[in-house]
């Protein structure tokens, strides 16, 4: 990869992440009287051009995932290796600190009345049913750190990489279509959408682009 591109790349993350915090920050009409020029404008900013920004991620991660693999399956497995560190970790961090700070916000006194949902129910169930809330799925699809789904969904499609490697290997672009197709069908635990910019990005890593004539080639 060239400087010229992973300084593009790095631009596109970084307005990737400015448009996630505008999704996740924004006010209702009803919630706000008298504000609906409000709410139309972060319509616009937050739920048209900040939608984006979680494909764009995930694109992004499936090419420098599969950029460069010169050993074929060695280079995926010592990828997987290196996400261990750079995903897993921060996300279990994330997920623990979420409901770390919804307890303590729970039990300090005067403060709870101001919290929308506590977290206190969720320790009385069974120690597996406490992980997988907290890790994978609190019932509403997302694991109570609902913001974290996208990394949660990126661990699983990493954690099965060596099928994706293989399928773009063989299919290439073939398998990129059947991918998108299955967006439309709901599989439960099946993150075909996450799945299909992951390999979006992974194939595109097979189109060379010389910037001086402006040609694509495959």
């Amino acid at each position: 990869m060239t400087q010229y591109l992973s300084d593009k790349l790095r631009v596109l993350s970084l307005i990737s992440i400015i448009l996630v915090l505008y999704i996740h920050s924004g006010f209702h009409a009803d919630e706000i009287e008298g504000m609906v020029m409000n709410d139309r404008v972060q319509e616009f900013v937050s739920g048209m051009m900040g939608r984006c920004a979680v494909p764009l991620f995930y694109v992004i991660s499936g090419y420098l995932f599969f950029l460069k693999v010169p050993e074929g399956m060695k280079s995926i497995y010592g990828k997987m290796r290196k996400r261990v560190g750079t995903l897993v970790v921060p996300y279990i961090i994330g997920c623990l600190f979420f409901v770390g700070f919804g307890v303590l916000m729970a039990v300090l006194p005067g403060v709870s009345k101001y919290m929308n949902s506590s977290l206190m129910p969720l320790f009385f169930k069974p120690i597996g049913e406490i992980l997988r809330s907290i890790f994978y799925d609190a019932g509403n699809g997302t694991p109570c750190a609902f913001q974290l789904w996208f990394l949660r969904d990126l661990i699983l499609i990493v954690a099965t990489s060596p099928l994706w490697y293989l399928c773009l290997k063989h299919l290439k672009w073939g398998f990129v279509a059947v991918v998108f197709v299955l967006t439309y069908f709901d599989v439960p635990h099946v993150p075909f959408l996450s799945l299909f910019w992951f390999v979006l990005g992974g194939q595109l890593t097979k189109v060379k682009i010389e910037m001086g004539g402006g040609k694509w080639c495959y």
